[in-house]
């Protein structure tokens, strides 16, 4: 009862909260550098989103395949709602298992970078 009435506020704290997360991971990753030179960013950069549609793709293929008897609507909803939980879970748990390590920024750069391409190409 308590959660209904009060379910926009819940909301509204959630997302504070993972806004928290990712702006701590962006501030400790751009404060410590992230070790990589501007070859391998421009590299990055190209690879990541041509990675990215070519992995959106198969999936949506391999969603698509009779054996699952999904719809279009389902295999679309299956494939957006797969990836939304890469930043949110993936940033606290690489941040606590490589806690103290140099090369913390490099191993939370990929979900940084992949997550806002994520939503706005896929």
């Amino acid at each position: 009862e308590y959660y209904k009435q009060h379910s926009k506020t819940f909301k509204r704290l959630q997302e504070v909260v993972l806004l928290g997360i990712v702006w701590n991971a962006f501030c400790n990753a751009f404060s410590d550098g992230l070790g990589i030179g501007v070859k391998e960013s421009i590299f990055l950069m190209l690879l990541l989103p041509s990675l990215h549609l070519a992995t959106l793709g198969a999936f949506f293929k391999f969603f698509s395949l009779p054996s699952f008897q999904f719809s279009r609507s389902e295999a679309v909803a299956a494939m957006f709602c797969a990836s939304q939980k890469t930043l949110a879970f993936g940033l606290p748990l690489v941040n606590t298992i490589f806690q103290g390590n140099p090369n913390l920024a490099a191993f939370c750069a990929p979900i940084m970078f992949i997550h806002p391409l994520q939503m706005t190409i896929g």
